[in-house]
């Protein structure tokens, strides 16, 4: 993995976010499953910021689905970043693009 340093905290954040986003959902949906989401959403290539792939998420999956494959895309990242999850609260109520500035932000300093 690379290194997160402060001229290229951006860079690393988009691949980081990449391998979190193929981490989080081939654990829910296995790997074929995967391919075929981002395939279907056409995604194969590169993802599109935070917001942006969540928007599409709720669009494919509705509001409940979208939830639980954020959350695990979200502790695949915080994994990767070697963070605790319990200084993202990400239990309870949740919000995926407020928990992916915090993430950007984090990575930043």
């Amino acid at each position: 993995m690379n290194s997160l340093s402060a001229t290229s905290g951006m860079e690393n954040f988009e691949t980081t976010f990449a391998n979190a986003v193929h981490g989080g959902l081939d654990k829910v949906l296995g790997q074929s499953g995967t391919a075929a989401v981002l395939t279907h959403m056409k995604m194969t290539n590169n993802l599109p910021d935070p917001a942006e792939f969540h928007k599409k998420l709720l669009t494919l999956f509705g509001k409940e689905a979208t939830l639980s494959l954020e959350r695990a895309i979200v502790r695949d990242l915080v994994t990767r970043l070697k963070w605790a999850l319990e200084l993202l609260s990400i239990e309870g109520p949740f919000d995926f693009n407020t928990t992916m500035q915090k993430i950007q932000k984090g990575i930043k300093k």
